[in-house]
C-alpha cells in the first residue's frame, strides 16, 4: 500500500514523532490493516471498487491524520493518539452538520 505522500514526507512525519525504523514500519502496517478492515466493510455502492482505487482517493491530510494517530500509538503515547482520534471524529461530525 502506498500513501498519497512521498518518502521524504513520511520520513519527516516519523522524525517529528521520534519513531524508529521499526516503529515507522509498524505504523504503516497498522494504517494498512485499519484501511483494509474499512474496505471489507465498505458500503454496497463501493463493492465494485478495488482497495487500491479507494486508497488512491485519500488525500495527504487524511494520510497525515492516520500516520499521527498510529505513530503516537507505536511510540507509546496511546493517550495522545486517543485524544487526536476523538478530536478528529468530533471535527468530522461538525463538518457534516455544516454541510447538511
Amino acid at each position: 500500500m502506498k500513501l498519497p505522500v512521498d518518502d521524504a514526507t513520511l520520513a519527516s512525519w516519523a522524525d517529528l514523532l521520534g519513531l524508529t525504523d521499526e516503529q515507522t514500519t509498524a505504523t504503516l502496517a497498522e494504517i494498512e490493516e485499519t484501511l483494509r478492515i474499512g474496505y471489507e466493510n465498505r458500503p454496497d455502492a463501493l463493492r465494485d471498487t478495488s482497495f487500491d482505487q479507494l486508497i488512491s482517493d485519500m488525500d495527504a491530510d487524511e494520510a497525515a491524520l492516520f500516520f499521527l494517530i498510529s505513530g503516537l500509538r507505536q511510540s507509546g503515547r496511546a493517550e495522545a493518539a486517543y485524544a487526536v482520534e476523538v478530536r478528529s471524529i468530533f471535527a468530522t461530525c461538525q463538518d457534516l452538520q455544516r454541510t447538511s
